[in-house]
């Protein structure tokens, strides 16, 4: 019975946090460590494995795809770049594939916490997967609309990459794949671009200097202080420390954009009743 009453406090608690409304951004990221902490177990179940899978595991399939260029020209400069530029565009294509799944996955649950359901990790992994190939196609418009933006000049990129900030909740919550995401995220963003500039901006900041100062600093340091000599202990340790720390990236920046996104949303109804 206790457990239940618990439950349900938790249920009305995270649909108070993502009731839409206009937050400044301190209390937007103070509402998105609040929803984090109350649903880290199923985040850090998603994350976890896969930050190990794609940090530790996809590298050792470097060895099938070694020095595949090799003889191809006769110069063994070029043979060994193109070597090098095949193999980095096939491990990093792998780990964006399962990233994109384990995002899918983490912005399903989420979703269902705020409607105060329980998505089991797996069920939402395999939802990720059903749901890859369109998110893929839709990442790939996303990124060659915001290369081809930012070579004009990093204005433009920027620009773009506000406008189109909510193309993969546009995907994942509403259905809205391929050019259309990109729209919709348009069409909230266009009546309110300093904001979602500024909000979008602090995040990213604040998770750049979580990530590479912050995280891998106290990663270290702990791991450090159990194993001095740096051996297996430490490197077990600090993996486990930095996959920690990626749940939390990971889980505040969805969270964040996610409240934002909606937010918008609500706003953007209202203007158009």
């Amino acid at each position: 019975m206790e457990e239940e009453l618990q439950e349900v406090e938790q249920q009305e608690e995270n649909q108070e946090l993502f009731k839409p409304s206009k937050k400044g951004f301190f209390t937007l990221l103070l509402d998105s460590f609040k929803f984090f902490t109350l649903n880290l177990p199923a985040i850090a179940t998603i994350v976890i494995p896969v930050f190990l899978i794609v940090e530790y595991l996809v590298p050792l399939l470097s060895v099938f795809v070694d020095d595949l260029a090799s003889g191809w020209t006769g110069w063994d400069g070029i043979d060994n770049a193109l070597s090098w530029i095949i193999e980095y565009i096939t491990l990093e294509f792998i780990r964006q594939l399962i990233g994109g799944i384990a995002w899918i996955a983490v912005i399903r649950v989420i979703a269902g916490a705020m409607h105060g359901e329980k998505l089991p990790g797996v069920q939402a992994l395999k939802d990720g997967a059903n749901m890859l190939p369109m998110y893929f196609v839709t990442a790939v418009i996303f990124y060659v609309f915001w290369i081809i933006s930012s070579l004009l000049l990093i204005i433009p990129g920027i620009i773009f990459a506000v406008y189109c900030a909510f193309w993969q909740y546009s995907y994942v919550l509403r259905g809205k794949g391929a050019f259309s995401a990109l729209t919709y995220s348009y069409s909230l963003v266009k009546d309110d671009f300093v904001r979602v500039f500024l909000n979008v901006f602090g995040i990213m900041l604040f998770l750049f200097v979580f990530d590479y100062f912050l995280l891998e600093f106290i990663s270290n340091a702990i791991a450090g202080a159990i194993d001095s000599e740096e051996g297996l202990l430490y490197g077990i340790v600090n993996a486990l420390l930095m996959a920690l720390g990626k749940v939390l990236g990971v889980g505040i920046e969805i969270i964040f954009l996610m409240m934002l996104f909606m937010t918008l949303e609500e706003e953007n109804t209202e203007t158009h009743n």
